[in-house]
């Protein structure tokens, strides 16, 4: 079994409190602590993030195979911004997202804790040329989009281009977004190339708009970019719907990755914007990293802070044991830790 904590995994193993807990990133979702009593039909409420998002909506579709009914659970959809403060309040039960940026929010005082890895913790971020742009050696001298400044998406941009020969300085990099923003940024040209989420680096192919330049997990391969937190109140006042919120989350997405004969064609008619092919096409290419383990690499994490330190968005490393509670954990979804070799460049 992987290793899941430095101080507390003989107590883990003794207690046997392994119960389950994502985005992506992968790229988010989320689930709300309420009260542990039952409804009126016999079933405990948990409030997720409105899932609505291309990596997210495993949940809706899991909701409507009766999955969360089946662990005991009801879901009210709750609208939020802002799964740091939505878990640290107690408005959500868990929550979904960049792991990285949990741990410094956690060290700067937020009321979280990270309980879990994600669905995946690979980055799912594919590095996308727009016209003329046909290998990443193309991009010195160009505008590069980043995503988000400081986020994780930026670091991986910045790790591919190191790796092909080009500074940050050998570049100009731009605020592009994400999502279909980022899309629109390098489709109609305000930058030559962009960190993205799937689907749009396989709608660009398929449209001809765009070339597929990297991948993310082919430069980071051990950056660990996804997790689940829970605020400090919920793990305190509400430990059982915890865990019963987070083994429903695994399973929920457990369900969708072995369904998807059902569940490619439901996303599809969810996300009528993007041509189907390209939905299908997402899936077959980011199977590999929807890997469903719920144990969290720690090892992974510090390194992953290392990079973090490196392209300037963290001054140090943190504690990981003082911002991690993996006591919830469900047992049957921890798996070994595999990762693959890192990509050298061409």
């Amino acid at each position: 079994m992987p290793r899941l904590t430095r101080t507390t995994r003989l107590a883990l193993t003794a207690a046997g409190l392994l119960a389950a807990a994502l985005a992506v990133s992968g790229c988010g979702v989320s689930a709300a602590a309420t009260p542990d009593g039952e409804n009126a039909d016999g079933l405990q409420t948990i409030r997720l993030q409105d899932a609505t998002e291309y990596t997210s909506l495993p949940l809706r579709f899991a909701e409507e195979n009766g999955i969360f009914e089946d662990q005991g659970l009801k879901v009210d959809w709750v609208q939020t911004d802002d799964n740091v403060v939505s878990a640290g309040s107690g408005d959500v039960t868990i929550a979904f997202g960049p792991t990285n940026s949990h741990l410094r929010a956690a060290a700067q005082g937020a009321p979280i804790r990270i309980v879990a890895a994600g669905f995946r913790t690979k980055g799912p971020f594919w590095l996308i040329g727009g016209k003329g742009i046909h290998s990443v050696e193309d991009l010195k001298g160009k505008k590069v989009g980043i995503a988000v400044p400081g986020s994780g998406l930026e670091t991986y941009a910045l790790e591919i281009l190191k790796a092909h020969g080009i500074k940050a300085s050998d570049v100009t990099t731009v605020a592009s977004g994400v999502f279909d923003k980022a899309y629109g940024a390098v489709t109609t040209g305000q930058v030559d190339a962009t960190i993205i989420h799937q689907p749009f680096a396989a709608l660009g192919e398929l449209e001809g708009k765009t070339t597929t330049l990297a991948r993310g997990w082919d430069y980071l391969p051990t950056y660990q970019t996804g997790d689940i937190i829970a605020g400090t109140k919920t793990i305190a006042e509400h430990p059982e719907l915890l865990r019963k919120a987070l083994r429903a989350y695994f399973t929920a997405y457990d369900y969708a990755k072995t369904h998807y004969d059902e569940y490619v064609p439901w996303l599809t008619k969810k996300l009528p914007a993007i041509a189907p092919e390209a939905v299908e096409k997402a899936i077959e290419l980011e199977d590999v990293i929807w890997e469903n383990n719920a144990a969290l690499d720690l090892d992974a994490v510090d390194k992953s802070q290392d990079v973090e330190i490196a392209v300037g968005h963290q001054d140090k490393r943190f504690d990981v044991d003082k911002y991690t509670d993996l006591r919830f954990i469900p047992e049957e979804f921890v798996k070994e830790f595999t990762y693959p070799d890192p990509k050298d460049a061409e």
